[in-house]
C-alpha cells in the first residue's frame, strides 16, 4: 500500500490509484464503470491485493467500463448475494448484530452479513489503478485554510499542532481494511491525513480520537467535556451525521450546539466539519430509517463556515461520484460504511481542506 498514492486526489490526478468496482452479473454481463475514462490500465487486482488479473484474459475495457471475460478468474456475483426477495428468508438468515432485517424501499431486504465482515462485499470488488486524461467535471474540493487562520499560522511557524477527532464509526476507521487487520491493510483515513500534514508542514501533529461508533450529535454534545478531558486542541474535526437522521436545518443547529460544547472546554479551537458519506439509498425504511436526510447535511454545514470553521465536503464529492458509479462499488458493509476506496477519498478531501 502506497500512502502517497492513497492521497492523490482522484478529481485531478492523472493516476487513479486502486479505484474499486464491484463485479455484479446483470443480463449475462459482469461489468462496472470507471469514475474517469481510462487511458492506460496500470494494474487490476483483487481488493486485498493478493491476485493480479490480466487484460484480455480476465477482463476487457470498452469505453469507460471494465467487463470481465467468460473465463475470467475475477469473482462475480448476482444481486441475489446482496438482497433477499423473501422476508421469511431474510429473517431466518439475519446475522446476530442487534437489528434487522432491513427492508428496502423497492420491496426487498438487504443481506446484512457484511456488517463487521466487509469481506462479504469486498471479495467481489476489484481494485483498478489506471491513468486518465479525462477532466473531472464534478465537484472539486478546495482548501479551507483561509477559514482557519490560527491553524495556518502554526503551520507556517512549524509549531506542534494538536487535533481532536470526534465522530461516529467512520471516524473510528470503519470499514478500512486496517481496522479489521485485513489485506491490503490500508491505513485509516485520519492516519493518512496526519502523515501528509506532518510531511508537508514539518509540524508535529498530535491526534486524539474520541470517536464512538453508532453515536449521533446529541450524544456528542452530552459527552464532549468528559471525552475531551484535559486535551486542548488547536483543531477539532467533527465527523457526525450518519446516525442523526434529522432534517438538514436541525442537524445544522445540533452541530452548532456541539461546537459550543467543545468551545466551552477549549474556546480557542478551530473546527473542520466533515459532511458525512452517504448510506445506501434504499434503506429509507422503518423502523430505523438508516437513510434519512443525510444528503441534506452538506449544504447545511456549508452555512456554518466562517472564520474558525471550515468544511470538508466528502458528501458532495460522493454525490458526484455516484452519478458515475454505484453504491456497491464503494461500500464496505453494504449499508452505511465506506470501503478502502471511499475512505481514501475522505482522506483526500480532508487533506485538501487542510491545505494539501
Amino acid at each position: 500500500m502506497d500512502n502517497e498514492k492513497c492521497l492523490l486526489p482522484i478529481w485531478e490526478s492523472e493516476l487513479v490509484y486502486r479505484e474499486t468496482m464491484a463485479m455484479i452479473l446483470e443480463k449475462d454481463v459482469c461489468s462496472a464503470a470507471f469514475a474517469r475514462r481510462p487511458e492506460r490500465i496500470v494494474c487490476v487486482e483483487s481488493y486485498d491485493g493478493t491476485c493480479l488479473y490480466e487484460e484480455g484474459k480476465d477482463f476487457i475495457i470498452e469505453e469507460s467500463r471494465l467487463i470481465i471475460t467468460p473465463d475470467s478468474r475475477i469473482p462475480c456475483a448476482g444481486w441475489e448475494a446482496f438482497f433477499y426477495t423473501d422476508e421469511a428468508k431474510a429473517k431466518a438468515d439475519n446475522p446476530d448484530i442487534g437489528f434487522g432485517p432491513v427492508a428496502t424501499s423497492d420491496g426487498r431486504f438487504l443481506n446484512l452479513h457484511a456488517i463487521d465482515n466487509p469481506e462479504y462485499v469486498t471479495r467481489f470488488q476489484i481494485s483498478v489503478t489506471y491513468t486518465t486524461r479525462e477532466k473531472w467535471e464534478g465537484f472539486c474540493p478546495e482548501s479551507g485554510l483561509r477559514n482557519l487562520p490560527r491553524l495556518g499560522e502554526k503551520l507556517l511557524k512549524k509549531e506542534k499542532i494538536s487535533v481532536l477527532l470526534y465522530g461516529d464509526s467512520i471516524s473510528c476507521g470503519f470499514d478500512c481494511s486496517s481496522h479489521y487487520g485485513l489485506a491490503p491493510n490500508q491505513p485509516k483515513w485520519y492516519d493518512l491525513v496526519v502523515e501528509a500534514l506532518e510531511k508537508r508542514s514539518g509540524c508535529k501533529v498530535e491526534l486524539k480520537n474520541i470517536s464512538q461508533a453508532g453515536m449521533n450529535t446529541d450524544w456528542a454534545i452530552e459527552n464532549a467535556r468528559q471525552r475531551m478531558g484535559d486535551f486542548r486542541p488547536d483543531l477539532t474535526i467533527l465527523g457526525f451525521g450518519m446516525n442523526d437522521r434529522v432534517c438538514g436545518s436541525q442537524y445544522r443547529e445540533k452541530t452548532k450546539a456541539l461546537m459550543e460544547a467543545v468551545k466551552a472546554v477549549c474556546p480557542e479551537t478551530e473546527f473542520l466539519l466533515i459532511a458525512t458519506t452517504l448510506p445506501i439509498e434504499l434503506a429509507d425504511t422503518p423502523p430505523i430509517y438508516f437513510t434519512s436526510h443525510q444528503d441534506e447535511y452538506s449544504d447545511e454545514l456549508g452555512k456554518l463556515c466562517e472564520e474558525g470553521v471550515a468544511l470538508a465536503d466528502v458528501q458532495r464529492f460522493q454525490k458526484a461520484l455516484l452519478a458515475k458509479k454505484r453504491y456497491i462499488d464503494m461500500t464496505g458493509n453494504w449499508l452505511n460504511h465506506p470501503n478502502d476506496y471511499l475512505c481514501r477519498i475522505q482522506a483526500q478531501v480532508v487533506n485538501t481542506a487542510l491545505g494539501g
